[in-house]
């Protein structure tokens, strides 16, 4: 299991609550002193972690799109399979967004609230994990495993039908992660139609995607 170093307990706290702040309040109208107060803290000690309240924005959007991509090259060295490698695809974007809707969701609502260089590296890693899905249906294609009338905008609408998991899911809820896993992967196996996973492989490819975002998350 790849752990990311994000910097230890206090710093992994801290991006925690002012995730939640962010994803409530909105960046703009969260302050650095809201953030200290929740944590017990004085402002001046998230500055020993974090130089100003855009480098915890970043750092937030930053670990989630690597623990996204970590994700999915874990599913493409594990599964040889075109069907299993996209519905593992699936299970892993769905399984993070589910277990960490404010983190994911603020990847796209704040990420207009960076610049300069921080700006162009998350750009660069989502177009990294892009590549990566175009590439899974590229290859899937070419063993005719897939039949996509577009390899780009097919990837487009799998990742943005499984980033909307972060929205609606609740853990706990009528519709348990496997079977937001098992659906979503078919359907994104419809759209490549490709032949269709039976639950026992979408279970399994649900609790490793699980156990990776739960083990693997600093």
């Amino acid at each position: 299991m790849t752990v990311i170093d994000a910097g230890g307990d206090r710093a992994a706290e801290l991006r925690r609550v002012a995730s939640e702040l962010f994803f409530s309040k909105g960046y703009e109208a969260t302050t650095t002193r809201e953030i200290a107060r929740l944590l017990g803290i004085k402002s001046a000690s998230i500055y020993y972690h974090y130089a100003n309240k855009e480098e915890i924005l970043f750092a937030v959007i930053r670990l989630t799109m690597v623990q996204l991509t970590l994700g999915l090259k874990a599913v493409l060295e594990a599964e040889t399979n075109a069907e299993d490698r996209l519905a593992g695809l699936v299970a892993n974007h769905v399984a993070l967004h589910a277990l960490r809707p404010n983190e994911t969701i603020l990847g796209d609502t704040e990420l207009r609230s960076l610049t300069g260089p921080r700006r162009k590296e998350v750009f660069a890693m989502r177009d990294e994990y892009e590549g990566l899905v175009v590439g899974l249906l590229r290859s899937g294609q070419r063993s005719k495993a897939f039949d996509v009338l577009d390899p780009k905008l097919t990837a487009y609408a799998v990742i943005a039908e499984a980033t909307n998991v972060g929205s609606w899911f609740q853990p706990g809820g009528r519709v348990s992660l496997d079977r937001v896993v098992h659906v979503y992967a078919n359907v994104a196996l419809r759209l490549a139609k490709a032949a269709e996973i039976r639950r026992p492989t979408s279970k399994r490819l649900a609790s490793a995607a699980y156990r990776f975002h739960t083990d693997g998350w600093a």
